[in-house]
């Protein structure tokens, strides 16, 4: 979603520790080892192990340190200044990558693979059409949608009545509905198309299918036909919003239209109705099942990074992490664009944003973004928030920058997966934030009783109603909406003046202007989809996952890099959830912590983009 309001958490983190991109090391430390300093812009040396402690000096990136010794979060450190003398001070182990001690070649033996806690994944593949039918009476068959007749040796191809035939696709042509069918003929498979008239489906299940071909929404009717009453609730007529997913569970004939009667999610229930045919799109059948999988040798890694297309630029941090995390997988995502393209397009003005604390070289001072007579950068989202330069854009959208262990995150396929993404993970998010540990009231759907439950529980039921990472649902919510360990935005209190008990978790629809906040509340008011009006944090959260999940995650966007940088065919360089161009950074350094103690045995699956004529190395951070 274009122009969305940046919460200041972001802004807060970043400029509370001092630095950016990071790498969190304080396992395995050994006294006097070597390191080297990893942030995006400085760090802070402090004259104590706390941010209460005061700044004594700064390093850039890449500065060598040596640790002397490790408290909580922290090193104490010894290093060289610019002027060759030697310095002590602390700083944060966030920022610090340890060197690995340099060991002995050991004499290759057989060595097992310890076998994880958790060996499977759960695969979503999307099945073919393909639905069983027959013809209700005989007819001609057409070699294209509206064409010609199919003809076999200069012989036109008919079907008799109640001939077994498969639909396997669709089309519309002149507001009258085709067929794609599948069927045999004189000893051979064959396809052409029918009218949709005179196929009967068999529904002994219900079959997948989307509401299409109109502007907005497909009023429902009580039966077949368009003189039939309307379907209604609480008064108002129940209308199924272009895109959404509903079920056939049975056709009818009016007049000389096909009806289908569907069965779709309404206001938390699911409901049915008649609506024309030419409304409803077969769709493929969704499938989900756990694979096994198996860590891959050193060499088998090599080979697969090779099919899989990864350039040489990639593959030095992906044998990083494949040592440490062997079951971890790496799937190339090629969107056939070119580099530069991408760059220029994500550099349009006012679609990537930065604060304006940030320094000269991070904020754009292209032609409406920069005045030059004032030395002042426009503002573009609440009070401080500034056009990105093509610098920083660069740089957070080159993927080499963050395959590392901290932030290859951004990449993480982000489907539910139950096996591993618990109730601990959500809780490691939520940690000082006014949600940690806590519960809230909320009306039951169904029987509209009052019931309590804890935030935690919330994202778990939220990810299995929208098929959606609860990992990536609470870490969008802290993201979106937490100002401090004890404070929100008005967009999850229910206490704004003129939105009273309204709640929007993820910021849907707060879209920029003085106060996007209020955009959104009057967004998750407005509508019955998705379990709206919001009217309690129950709503908001599970309701807002489903949004998240049809708009974003089911269309493609299934990465957080993807939801700030849409690579995909669907309104490419548009459609991003938000404008603040380190959102997808630091997101992930939150989904990083919840697998904390997991990351181990969890078999994750990471989508790293791979652009066409890419620099030769990964692009700087501003200096």
């Amino acid at each position: 979603m274009k122009n969305r309001k940046i919460v200041w958490f972001t802004l807060f983190f970043a400029l509370f520790i001092g630095g950016g991109l990071a790498i969190n090391r304080d396992s395995g430390y050994a006294a006097n080892q070597t390191g080297t300093v990893v942030v995006s812009s400085t760090l802070n040396v402090r004259s104590g192990a706390g941010t209460t402690y005061g700044i004594i000096d700064t390093l850039s990136n890449g500065a060598k340190v040596t640790v002397l010794q490790t408290q909580t979060g922290w090193y104490q450190i010894s290093y060289t200044k610019a002027d060759g003398t030697k310095a002590t001070g602390y700083v944060s182990s966030s920022y610090v990558a340890l060197d690995s001690p340099a060991t002995p070649t050991p004499t290759p033996v057989p060595t097992a693979i310890p076998q994880p806690v958790v060996s499977y994944r759960t695969e979503t593949t999307y099945q073919p059409i393909s639905v069983a039918a027959t013809t209700s009476k005989k007819v001609k068959v057409y070699k294209k949608a509206g064409g010609k007749y199919l003809k076999v040796s200069k012989k036109t191809v008919s079907l008799s009545k109640k001939k077994k035939v498969t639909i396997v696709g669709e089309s519309l042509k002149k507001n009258k509905k085709w067929f794609k069918v599948k069927f045999t003929y004189k000893k051979k498979t064959r396809t052409g198309y029918l009218r949709n008239i005179y196929v009967k489906m068999k529904l002994k299940k219900k079959v997948n299918a989307t509401i299409y071909n109109l502007k907005s929404a497909a009023k429902v009717h009580t039966k077949a036909g368009a003189s039939a009453p309307y379907k209604k609730s609480k008064g108002k007529i129940i209308k199924v919003k272009k895109g959404s997913t509903v079920k056939i569970g049975k056709e009818k004939m009016s007049g000389k239209t096909k009806w289908y009667r569907i069965y779709f999610d309404y206001d938390g229930k699911t409901v049915n109705g008649y609506v024309s045919s030419k409304y409803v799109k077969l769709a493929k059948t969704k499938k989900t099942k756990k694979v096994k999988v198996t860590a891959m040798s050193d060499k088998d890694f090599e080979k697969y990074m090779t099919s899989q297309g990864f350039p040489d630029s990639y593959k030095v941090n992906l044998r990083i992490l494949h040592q440490k995390y062997p079951y971890w997988q790496f799937v190339a995502y090629r969107p056939g664009i070119n580099w530069n393209d991408a760059v220029t397009a994500e550099c349009k003005l006012g679609v990537n944003l930065i604060s304006n604390s940030k320094s000269a070289a991070w904020k754009s001072k292209e032609e409406g973004a920069y005045d030059a007579a004032t030395g002042t950068w426009k503002v573009f989202d609440g009070s401080t928030w500034v056009a990105a330069s093509k610098a920083a854009i660069s740089y957070y959208m080159d993927p080499r920058n963050f395959i590392n262990e901290r932030n290859i995150f951004m990449f993480e396929s982000l489907e539910y997966q139950s096996q591993y993404q618990v109730a601990s993970g959500i809780n490691t998010i939520l940690k000082n934030t006014p949600f940690a540990g806590k519960s809230f009231n909320y009306k039951d759907l169904d029987t509209g009783a009052s019931k309590s439950m804890t935030y935690t529980n919330a994202f778990l039921a939220a990810a299995k109603s929208s098929g959606v990472s609860p990992y990536h649902l609470a870490s969008r919510v802290k993201q979106e909406v937490v100002t401090s360990a004890t404070t929100t935005s008005i967009a999850v209190t229910g206490t704004n003046a003129a939105y009273p008990g309204i709640y929007n978790f993820y910021n849907i629809g707060a879209t920029s202007s003085s106060n996007p906040a209020l955009n959104g509340l009057k967004w998750a008011k407005s509508g019955t989809t998705y379990l709206r009006p919001w009217t309690d944090p129950y709503r908001s959260i599970v309701g807002g996952a489903q949004y998240i999940g049809t708009k974003y995650i089911n269309r493609g966007q299934n990465t957080g890099y993807l939801q700030k940088f849409n690579l995909t065919p669907n309104e490419r360089y548009e459609h991003q959830y938000m404008t603040n161009v380190e959102a997808a950074y630091s997101e992930a350094i939150k989904t990083k912590n919840a697998y904390a103690g997991t990351m181990d045995s969890s078999p994750l699956v990471f989508s790293i983009p791979i652009f066409e004529n890419m620099p030769a190395s990964a692009c700087m951070a501003p200096q």
